[in-house]
């Protein structure tokens, strides 16, 4: 019997894009800290993630700036296919020994119209030489943040009208401001001979993108127009509006 080599890749997921605190990202003995690399958005900032291999053998490292994906239900991955615009990873190809670390820096090079930028860094680790049988990458994906100045933070949310999905009531939200804060709220349901009223799910939205908030179970709600009363809070603000539907 002939054995084949076979690559067995470990990693974390892209989730920590939604993270709030700069802890290390770590895979079986591959790992780098902060996993929130970040700083405030400029010309030449510059930010930095140190890592670490003490997998037990050397490994060849690539270092990727990435574009965050985020889709309507609020779940966000690296897009692997483009590199982020408008940044420079300093090594972005190494070899690391067993027990060493590199730090790597990435530095903005122009300030875009936004005044902010959101991104991952995609860290690969390969094993430098295969043999047969199983051998382990690693993947990390950490957040890079160029968060805006204090005087350019721009807090805008808007939302669409109320749609009513097969299992609930959902209310599409758009931010338009260019920080990824996280936005919250809750909202009071009336109609229908009765009444309902929740919080609703803390999510990081990026900049541009707009995700489906859940309002309310679609269950137990009898035929008849409702108005949802909706309060948005992002960074310190708040955002009220008013939807109705129907349920038929």
């Amino acid at each position: 019997m002939t054995l084949k080599r076979t690559t067995l890749t470990l990693g974390i997921a892209a989730a920590t894009m939604l993270g709030t605190a700069p802890t290390a990202a770590v895979a079986a003995g591959f790992s780098m800290s902060p996993s929130i690399a970040q700083t405030t958005a400029a010309a030449g900032a510059s930010t930095s993630v140190t890592i670490s291999n003490s997998t037990g053998r050397p490994l060849k490292v690539t270092v990727r700036a990435r574009p965050w994906s985020q889709n309507r239900s609020g779940a966000v991955a690296a897009n692997r296919t483009k590199r982020l615009a408008g940044v420079t990873v300093r090594s972005s190809s190494f070899t690391m020994a067993s027990g060493s670390k590199r730090t790597v820096s990435v530095t903005m090079n122009r300030l875009p119209a936004a005044r902010s930028l959101y991104g991952a860094l995609e860290v690969v680790g390969r094993p430098v030489k295969t043999t047969k049988g199983i051998n382990v990458a690693y993947r990390l994906i950490p957040s890079l943040r160029f968060n805006p100045s204090s005087g350019a933070r721009k807090i805008s949310l808007s939302a669409g009208g109320a749609k009513v999905a097969s299992r609930a009531v959902v209310l599409p939200v758009r931010n338009r401001g260019n920080t990824v804060d996280p936005v919250s709220g809750s909202v009071s349901i009336s109609g229908g001979g009765s009444g309902r009223s929740s919080s609703l799910r803390s999510v990081r939205v990026l900049p541009g993108k707009t995700v489906n908030f859940d309002l309310t179970a679609r269950r137990g709600l009898r035929a008849g127009s409702y108005a949802a009363t909706v309060t948005l809070r992002q960074g310190g603000r708040t955002t009220r509006v008013t939807r109705r539907f129907r349920i038929r």
